[in-house]
This record gives structure tokens, C-alpha cells and sequence, in this order.
């Protein structure tokens, strides 16, 4: 059973009745689904170019890297929900030394990973199409994860014209002698950037579709939290990407809910209806983060005091801080001072249903963004229009 105590974390008081937002955020984020893909290959190849073309502009930059070992750096992306692991210095002159330095240090740091969210889920091994011949190097990156049966893409990159498309066909012949089975065929040509040949002639961006697409279908069974975190974080597909939003979402109102019952079948001393409205509160952050909405903490102020209003399940107190709201037991609920384990289930998800329908409400399918208007009353009456609760 999953305890209301260990879904609030430290973001409620319950003697005190305080929530704090930042607590809540925080948490959030700790706990989103995450994938985890290293990105291998030799510097100046468009690793950093591919990484935010995918993700975003700036991702990589935004990121923060954490040195891992002497040829590894993770850099971790938590609002995105994706930690990427890149390859240093391969392009070093003692490449022998440098490559079985890089295999060591790499099985480290899978073996020393405390769970499956601390290891690599998929790989992009990366090589420039405008290279003279497939490096031992590349077939090296490739082995390493063979090795370790992490699946991964060759990713050719500035794919522009003939002469690199023909590099790319032979290139797979050479690769394919070796790691036939285990690449089976993922193969992907990207442009990740508009490429300027001379003043009337441009190549447009391509490829990057079909590497979500062959990236996706890479995840064995069993990662299926990874897989929907790579859709959840990609910027390109943006129906997908609302897809796996609304089913991280709708696990969130799941657990929630479960969380919300415990509480309701609990003996609280007072009214359980402030410890219920801080898990919806919770649960509405939780949202947030799946659908990567950062919304400042006056705004959700304004958002959870509207929500509570229209359940009637607790008022919400002054702010406190800038952070914390208190609860207490709304006057003339909905469902009364003691709620029984059914009914607050019941409000929970519907809470959380009607949140996220807010949330596709204003959801941009062309930017992949969820965009709140200034105006908090337009977000609450989008809500009062979709929620439903029926004792």
C-alpha cells in the first residue's frame, strides 16, 4: 500500500497544516521517470548539435556535467526527465590506452549504479559522414555496448550530399561484419542543422524523426518508464510526446489516489480533509513536472486555492511564505470533516483528471508546450468545466 506519508514526503506539516510548493517541486522532479543514453563518439562530430536538436535548443548547455570518470561526463537534465552520459578525450593520440581506459571506467560505473535509473538505457554511437573511413574507434564505442547489451543506433551525422550518403552505405557493410545482430539494422542519417552549401542552396534538417522513431523501438521489454521518458523529453514529435505526458500524468492521479485512500482509511485525529487537499496539491505538482510545466509558486498559490474552492474539500490559509500554504477543513464540504478511503479516492481522481485535461487545454502542439495564460480565473474555468465528482 502506498502510505499518503511517503507520497507527501517532507512537503507537508500535519500538525502545522503547511504545504510548501518548493518541497513539492522538488520531490517531483527527484522522483520523474528517467532515461538515461550514452552518447558516444569522437569530439566535433555533432553530438552536442544532435543532443539539442532532439531535446531542445540549449539543452546541453543548460545541463549540468558531472565528471564520472576520466573519458565520462553525465549530464543530468532532471525538469526534461533524461541524464546523458558522453564520452571525453577518444580522440586521443594513445587511442589503445585510451579506449580500454574508457571500457574499464565505463563497466565501473554501471556496477557501481545503485538501481536501473543509474545505468544507460539506450546508446547513440555518433560518426561524421564526412569521415574518410569508419575509425576503430567507432567500432570499439559499439562493442562497449554490445558488451554490456545496451541497445544502441548508429547515428551518422552532416548527412548533406552524395558523397556522404555513399560513406554512410559503406560504412554499414564494414559494421555490419561484426555487430550485424546486435545492431539489427539501426541505422539512422541525420542533419541536425540547416547546412548552408552556397548562397541559393541549403539542406534541410533531416533524420531527426526517424531517429525518435528507431530510437524507440531500440527499448526491450521491461524499460518501458525510460521509453516514455525519451518521448516525454524529445521535442520533435509533438503528438507523441502529449501521448506519454498524459500517461505519466494519469499513473501520477493512480498512486495518488491509492495515497489519498490510505489517508482517508487512517485514524487522523480532526478532520483528514487538509492531509487529502495537500495530496491533491501534491499530485497537481507531480502533473506539472510530466508535462514539464514550471509554473511560479504564486500562480499555483492562486491555482490550488481555486481547485479547493470549487471541491470545497479544505480553504486554503494565507500564504505563510513564499512557499508554504496551510490548509484547513473547508466549511460545508463537499464530503464532510471524516472522509472514508472510497471517497477520497473518488475526489482524487477526479481532481487529477480534470487537472490534466487543464493541462491539454492549453497545451501547444506546435512548440510542445504547456503555456498557462496570465489570467489564473481562465485556468480555473477550464477546470469547473471538466471536473466531476458525484458522491
Amino acid at each position: 500500500m502506498n502510505d499518503y506519508k511517503d507520497f507527501l514526503g517532507d512537503s507537508y506539516n500535519e500538525e502545522s497544516g503547511e504545504f510548501d510548493h518548493q518541497k513539492a517541486k522538488n520531490k517531483a522532479l527527484n522522483e520523474k521517470e528517467r532515461c538515461n543514453i550514452i552518447i558516444c563518439g569522437a569530439s566535433g562530430v555533432g553530438k552536442s548539435t544532435l543532443i539539442n536538436a532532439i531535446f531542445g535548443e540549449d539543452v546541453v548547455k543548460a545541463g549540468v556535467g558531472k565528471p564520472v570518470t576520466q573519458h565520462l561526463e553525465k549530464v543530468s537534465i532532471p525538469e526534461k526527465g533524461i541524464c546523458l552520459w558522453d564520452t571525453k578525450g577518444i580522440e586521443a593520440e594513445n587511442y589503445q590506452g585510451t579506449m580500454e581506459s574508457l571500457k574499464k571506467e565505463f563497466s565501473q560505473a554501471i556496477d557501481k549504479a545503485n538501481d536501473d535509473r543509474d545505468i544507460p538505457h539506450i546508446g547513440w554511437v555518433c560518426i561524421k559522414a564526412s569521415s574518410d573511413r569508419v575509425e576503430d574507434r567507432d567500432l570499439t564505442l559499439i562493442g562497449i555496448l554490445a558488451e554490456r547489451k545496451i541497445p544502441a543506433i548508429v547515428v551518422f551525422t552532416r548527412v548533406t550530399g552524395k558523397a556522404e550518403r555513399e560513406f554512410v552505405e559503406e560504412a554499414k557493410l564494414i559494421i555490419d561484419e561484426k555487430y550485424s545482430d546486435f545492431l539489427r539494422g539501426a541505422y539512422v542519417s541525420v542533419n541536425s542543422v540547416p547546412y548552408e552549401i552556397d548562397e541559393d542552396i541549403v539542406v534541410k534538417v533531416k533524420g531527426l524523426e526517424s531517429l525518435i522513431e528507431v530510437t524507440e523501438a531500440r527499448f526491450p521489454e521491461g524499460k518501458k518508464s525510460a521509453k516514455n521518458a525519451f518521448l516525454k523529453a524529445q521535442r520533435l514529435k509533438m503528438k507523441e510526446r502529449l501521448t506519454a505526458m498524459q500517461e505519466g500524468a494519469r499513473k501520477v492521479v493512480h498512486v495518488a489516489s491509492i495515497s489519498a485512500g490510505t489517508a482517508g482509511a487512517s485514524p487522523i485525529p480532526g478532520s483528514d480533509a487538509p492531509i487529502i487537499a495537500a495530496i491533491q496539491s501534491a499530485m497537481i505538482h507531480k502533473i506539472n513536472t510530466e508535462f514539464e510545466l514550471d509554473a511560479d509558486n504564486s500562480k499555483m498559490t492562486s491555482v490550488l486555492t481555486g481547485i479547493m474552492g470549487v471541491t470545497a474539500l479544505a480553504q486554503v490559509g494565507k500564504a505563510l511564505v513564499s512557499n508554504a500554504l496551510k490548509f484547513i477543513p473547508g466549511a460545508g464540504t463537499l464530503i464532510g470533516g471524516t472522509i472514508s478511503a472510497a471517497t477520497a479516492v473518488g475526489i482524487t481522481e477526479a481532481v487529477g483528471h480534470a487537472y490534466i485535461a487543464v493541462l491539454e487545454h492549453f497545451y501547444n502542439m506546435e512548440t510542445g508546450e504547456v503555456v498557462f495564460p496570465e489570467n489564473s480565473e481562465r485556468i480555473l474555468s477550464v477546470f469547473k468545466e471538466v471536473f466531476s465528482y458525484k458522491k
